[in-house]
């Protein structure tokens, strides 16, 4: 059986290879993530990212802790969950409403604003530093992300990258 594996490992090693001949060995993710990173730590409030995602365009935050480990993800969508019906992501068409009321002006209240990070974070998906592009491309393709928190092997949060990042980077080795 582990000769089995082996060999199906050692074929689709042989297939990448085939399929990107021209992948290098500084075509990591270190080499394109955005170093510069917002995140947010995971004792901060709804109203603390509201506001960070709002006045910085973001969408995407990472959650750490007090050693900047990655613990969690915020995303706007998790944010924009708070003030939208939960009937939402059972209905595909809308366009039947000609207005939907009270929830187009619906606003958080206090209480919600005031809402701990920790109680709405999702797991972290991640990618390490020194992994490949494709590696992380293929992950953020999987998982419909846009963008994807970088760890070091400690899972420390040391960067942040995106479709576009990981895409770009994987097109230059093509010479065009």
């Amino acid at each position: 059986m582990a000769f089995i594996v082996i060999c199906f490992f050692s074929t689709i090693i042989n297939v990448i290879g085939f399929v990107y001949p021209k992948l290098e060995a500084n075509m990591i993710v270190r080499n394109c993530m955005k170093k510069r990173v917002f995140f947010i730590h995971v004792d901060e409030t709804v109203a603390g990212a509201a506001k960070l995602m709002q006045e910085y365009h973001i969408g995407t935050l990472p959650v750490v802790d007090d050693n900047n480990k990655l613990i969690g993800i915020l995303t706007l969508h998790s944010l924009l969950r708070i003030v939208l019906p939960d009937f939402i992501e059972f209905v595909a068409n809308f366009s039947f409403i000609n207005n939907l009321g009270a929830f187009e002006t619906r606003i958080p209240s206090e209480a919600e604003l005031d809402i701990h990070i920790k109680e709405i974070m999702e797991e972290p998906i991640f990618v390490q530093q020194d992994w490949s592009l494709v590696h992380a491309a293929a992950i953020l393709h999987n998982e419909e992300l846009n963008d994807i928190p970088v760890v070091d092997s400690s899972r420390r949060l040391v960067g942040l990258a995106s479709h576009v990042d990981l895409g770009t980077a994987i097109i230059r080795s093509w010479n065009l």
